[in-house]
């Protein structure tokens, strides 16, 4: 490489590729998007700007190991960094959210079958109306 090479910094929109390695060494091998809020979906390899990992990894370049305390993991090692051009798809964003929505729903479900099974025995009956519920969630 040559010296006067200036590598990418990483930040927002920057593609990296990294291996995460435990307290006993093992390295798993990752590959992420920087992104904001909005747009994360860490299944998707869209991490947020403001979680723990991608603060750690903001600043710094390819080639870098950088300590990092987390569960068993002590380090990071930066082994690419591509500058994107912000163009990939939001819709996994959005999909989050529906899932977020739909799981909502049914722990709401869910506990509206619990409690009517808990206050019939103790104050009457109660029926769920689930017809009114998956129509209200939907």
């Amino acid at each position: 490489m040559e010296p006067n090479v200036k590598l990418p910094q990483i930040t927002v929109n920057c593609r990296v590729l990294v291996e995460l390695v435990d307290s006993s060494g093992a390295a798993e091998r990752r590959e992420f998007t920087i992104v904001t809020s909005k747009q994360a979906d860490f299944k998707s390899g869209l991490l947020d700007e403001n979680t723990p990992l991608g603060h750690a990894l903001q600043g710094h370049t390819a080639g870098e190991t950088i300590p990092y305390q987390a569960g068993d993991l002590t380090e990071v090692r930066i082994l690419a960094v591509a500058v994107g051009d912000g163009s990939f798809s939001s819709e996994a964003a959005e999909e989050r959210r529906a899932d977020v929505q739909k799981a909502a729903a049914q722990s709401e479900i869910t506990n509206q079958m619990i409690f009517s099974t808990a206050s019939g025995s103790k104050w009457g009956d109660y029926d769920v109306d689930m017809d009114k519920l998956l129509k209200d969630k939907q």
